[in-house]
């Protein structure tokens, strides 16, 4: 992954980009800024059309306020500035307005963020703020204090969300996880009465059992699995593309041969992924300079207990992840589609794929190639890559028509006798 050796002016035109395409901000609003060694801050420009954006175009203020570029700085840049001073730590800064976070911004309200296990790491730090007139001092003493009190997320009223971290790519995903956060919160509650996670859960799930692999040195990938490769980082690209996974969040392996098989990285951004980030694993170990992803025990379980597993995808897209939240059984029986390529979903508890991986491994088979866990997201199989991707997909669209079908009125799911002709009609058992 090449985004750490690009310039600061880089990183951010890139990341601005990135927010903008995503549908996360106007294409005038928001603003991203990176802190370097000298003290000088690199920050978008004022009032500059965020979808355009190159490197060029980053503006670098120094410390006596001074700048060079061709653009005058975000007019935040006074607001940017009292973050920085507020945590030491800090290095990069977002601020933007997506469309969720804002109906929190709105209301003056914080969203949930104990519903699934990235968002209770990643975002518990949260704090709201006064409003302020944007681009004012008064605004920047507002953020000063309250990311003074350890805040790794702010809400400003009626202006949107701030959110820091150690380098511009984790506060990136900081961001994305806050506005998935907002979304998810307001999505469970069309389903009923929410479950979040407490700290029990997550302290057992940092004590989850590791994947048992050792270094294996000198490997060279064939053909085959260059193509592989190539296959899963495009699959990949795509699923953050459409919300299926995030740049934080999400895991995917696909079999090379019976006893060797990719799987992503621990730690790098899923959307920035090239084919060389992937690790390969098989019975000797895994690829040396490299970190699997910490999934790699329950991956490798289903591919030793399933020879027509060829494929697997571990993500929590919004949807998926407001009935995983939810007391609200996750029925796939509304259209034949959903059915066919799913089954029925079984629900298990949050702890089960890092607790057990080998009996995990065992609720899989042609029947049910997918299964849902309990604020931890779905895990869906298939006899090719493309196969286990267009399960995920289908998954987080039939949970989407379900909660959306109730703004229309009452749901009505296909029958036993209807389920029973699609299964005899397409040897589905």
């Amino acid at each position: 992954m090449q985004f750490f050796s690009k310039t600061p002016a880089g990183q951010v035109a890139a990341v601005m980009r990135r927010v903008y395409e995503r549908g996360l901000t106007t294409a005038t609003g928001g603003n991203i800024s990176m802190l370097v060694e000298n003290g000088d801050i690199w920050i978008t420009p004022k009032g500059f059309d965020k979808g355009s954006l190159t490197e060029d175009d980053i503006v670098c203020v120094h410390p006596d306020g001074t700048y060079d570029g061709k653009h005058e700085p975000s007019s935040e840049i006074a607001f940017h500035r009292a973050t920085y001073r507020a945590r030491p730590d800090f290095r990069a800064v977002v601020h933007a307005h997506p469309v969720h976070c804002i109906a929190f911004s709105l209301t003056r309200t914080l969203p949930r963020i104990d519903l699934v296990l990235d968002t209770m790491i990643r975002c518990r730090n949260m704090r709201l703020s006064k409003y302020a007139m944007m681009g004012s001092v008064a605004l920047g003493e507002n953020l000063f204090a309250e990311f003074s009190k350890g805040a790794d997320v702010v809400f400003l009223e009626n202006h949107g969300v701030c959110v820091g971290g150690e380098n511009l790519l984790e506060a990136y995903q900081r961001f994305e996880s806050i506005e998935y956060a907002a979304k998810l919160d307001l999505l469970s509650r069309k389903l009923g009465e929410a479950v979040g996670i407490n700290e029990e859960q997550i302290g057992n799930y940092e004590k989850r059992i590791p994947a048992e692999v050792q270094l294996l040195h000198d490997h060279k990938p064939n053909e085959t699995e260059q193509v592989l490769r190539a296959e899963m980082t495009a699959k990949l690209r795509r699923g953050c593309e459409h919300g299926l996974l995030s740049g934080a969040v999400g895991v995917c392996s696909a079999r090379i041969s019976e006893s060797s098989f990719l799987i992503t990285p621990e730690g790098l951004d899923l959307a920035l992924l090239e084919e060389c980030d992937l690790v390969y694993i098989d019975e000797q170990g895994k690829e040396a300079g490299k970190t699997p992803s910490k999934e790699t025990a329950l991956h490798t379980k289903i591919y030793r207990q399933h020879a027509n597993v060829n494929a697997i995808f571990s993500a929590v897209p919004p949807n998926i992840a407001a009935f995983a939240s939810s007391k609200k059984i996750f029925e796939t029986s509304t259209i034949p589609e959903s059915y066919y390529m799913l089954r029925a979903v079984p629900e298990y508890p949050f702890e089960e794929p890092f607790q057990n991986p080998a009996k995990t491994a065992a609720l899989f088979s042609n029947k049910t190639p997918a299964v849902l866990f309990r604020n931890y997201g779905i895990v869906t199989t298939g006899d090719s890559l493309f196969t286990a991707f267009d399960r995920l997909e289908v998954a987080e669209a039939t949970a989407a028509s379900i909660i959306t079908a109730q703004d229309a009125g009452t749901v009505v799911y296909l029958s036993k006798n209807e389920i029973r002709d699609l299964v005899d009609t397409f040897h589905l058992e």
